[in-house]
């Protein structure tokens, strides 16, 4: 019976061939935490959760919403480019499908538009524009729904921010939770402090061409504990912090604070320039329960010694 098997093959003969897939496997993707073009780099909701009203007639809250939508500056030493207010869209959404469906509004005659106002920012009452959705459907209330307000005792809504700048779209969607009147532990955002740069000063200073240190810090007090479970259960948040620049490369792009080590470092390596003298850095905290601040841009600039 004539054997299958096939005859051996040189390693050497191999030795291309692996070399290709070495190449094809070397880090030569750009990080996420580089903005090359444009980036919707946070959606900060103050508050990050609104309460619903203790009776259907009662009053109601407001939050308001600022986009940070940013991308690199055309020329060295300009600013950052933002969209201008023509390129921006927001609009409000009270019942989502879900992720799978990239947050498609799940009776899309209740997305609503908002306007912005001067600086930029959305103000939106969530809870009414429910309630006004729901008078407007057939039979009115939701499964679950307190009696007579037509809403349930808790739910999520959605704050769509649409930018564009040149051929670059961006899309962002900010969840917010609705809770029961009687809800404890409301959440607030974390307070970040300015970060530090070490060897420079990040405003308006210089810096080596050489990596530079920065830390970044929660303040201890804003970490909060909130239910996360039954029997009194609880639990303390974990904030991540996101380091973002526009040119060089991060040591780490992320990292967790806790009010124990409210303190997250990282450095900034001056590599893959690509001719840049200059990089913005940002750096944003999230909660995970909504939740967000912003930092930035820092301007470092890379001189030689």
């Amino acid at each position: 019976m004539r054997s299958s098997r096939l005859p051996p093959v040189p390693l050497a003969a191999l030795a291309p061939l692996a070399a290709l897939l070495l190449a094809g496997c070397a880090p030569d993707f750009t990080p996420r935490s580089v903005v090359e073009d444009l980036r919707v780099l946070a959606i900060v909701a103050d508050p990050p959760d609104v309460l619903l009203p203790a009776s259907p007639t009662g009053p109601t809250e407001t939050l308001t919403l600022r986009a940070t939508a940013v991308a690199p500056p055309a020329t060295a030493g300009a600013p950052p480019v933002t969209p201008a207010p023509a390129d921006v869209r927001w609009s409000f959404c009270p019942f989502s499908i879900g992720a799978s469906s990239g947050y498609a509004c799940a009776v899309p005659a209740c997305e609503t538009p908002l306007v912005p106002e001067p600086d930029g920012s959305v103000r939106v009452d969530p809870v009414r524009l429910g309630i006004n959705c729901l008078a407007a459907l057939p039979g009115g209330a939701l499964p679950g729904a307190p009696s007579g307000s037509g809403l349930p005792a808790g739910f999520e809504v959605l704050v769509r921010y649409v930018a564009t700048v040149g051929p670059v779209r961006r899309e962002a969607v900010q969840r917010i939770p609705v809770k029961a009147a009687d809800a404890t532990a409301r959440n607030l955002n974390p307070i970040l402090a300015d970060p530090t740069f070490t060897g420079c000063t990040a405003t308006a200073g210089s810096c080596p061409l050489s990596d530079v240190a920065i830390a970044a810090e929660v303040d201890p007090g804003s970490f909060q504990t909130f239910p996360t479970g039954p029997a009194g259960r609880t639990s303390e948040e974990t904030i991540v912090v996101s380091f973002f620049t526009t040119a060089g490369r991060f040591k780490y792009e992320t990292g967790q604070a806790t009010s124990g080590s409210p303190r997250t470092d990282t450095v900034l390596e001056a590599r893959e320039l690509n001719g840049a003298r200059q990089a913005l850095v940002w750096v944003v905290a999230r909660d995970l329960r909504g939740g967000e601040a912003v930092r930035g841009p820092f301007t470092v600039v890379f001189s030689r010694p």
